[in-house]
């Protein structure tokens, strides 16, 4: 008997162009949680058509998890991808409805349990129909990139230069938290949210003049690997590298 394809029935495919779709990976690596996830999205210059689907694999740790339904079950205020630490993730673009198929058949092995995002905890914070410029799960790991940049920052104990259009301030990393971290200076400790990169040069003077950027912010075109990057432990309440 001939195997059934892996199709998409009538009300997913309404379900897809309006609120996008979503299936939960059936094998994820052991202590991992992960999903497949698409949606409808308008692409002005995409040729043929002006619409695509875009399409992510995503993977977090499952401690990570727990304490982002922990959270959701208090109804306290969070970014989801800023809870959940994401261990895989990768995304494309597609015209053709039977390409999304087959990616979800990858990860799932019935296509009636890809449903709406909110039925599967599928974290998604897209806002209209447009073309994210950085998806929620690539922000995640841009802010952990800088969390590693923090670290070493603060394993080395070097002396550098955190710019700002308001001040500027010389010093060293004493305390990397959550989501803010501690500049010691000559006047005092200064704490900054990671939210505070956004307007800051970071960069050291070297002895003979030169100016070192320590910290510039990833393009989209640059390929950030989750593995390297640091891990929250919220038993611990710390940054955990992976070769620590």
């Amino acid at each position: 008997m001939p195997d059934v394809p892996f199709a998409f029935d009538l009300k997913q495919r309404n379900t897809l162009k309006v609120s996008g779709l979503a299936a939960y990976v059936q094998r994820p690596p052991p202590d991992r949680v992960g999903w497949v996830h698409a949606r409808h999205v308008w692409l002005p210059d995409w040729r043929p058509e002006k619409w695509a689907y875009e399409v992510q694999h995503l993977e977090v740790t499952f401690a990570s998890y727990e304490q982002w339904k922990h959270l959701e079950a208090e109804q306290r205020d969070h970014e989801p991808l800023e809870i959940l630490m994401v261990t895989r993730h990768s995304t494309f673009l597609s015209d053709d409805l039977g390409t999304v198929e087959a990616f979800f058949a990858r990860f799932t092995d019935r296509p009636q349990w890809a449903q709406h995002p909110d039925k599967v905890d599928c974290p998604h914070e897209y806002v209209g129909e447009r073309r994210s410029n950085e998806s929620p799960a690539r922000w995640s790991l841009v802010r952990r990139a800088f969390v590693a940049r923090l670290l070493d920052l603060q394993s080395s104990g070097v002396t550098f230069v955190w710019d700002t259009p308001r001040r500027r301030l010389e010093g060293r990393v004493t305390a990397v938290h959550f989501n803010s971290f501690v500049l010691s200076t000559k006047a005092g400790e200064v704490q900054f949210s990671f939210a505070d990169r956004w307007e800051a040069r970071v960069y050291q003077v070297e002895e003979d003049g030169y100016v070192r950027a320590l910290w510039q912010e990833p393009t989209g075109r640059m390929a950030l690997d989750p593995s390297t990057l640091p891990v929250w432990e919220d038993t611990s309440g710390n940054w955990v590298t992976p070769d620590a």
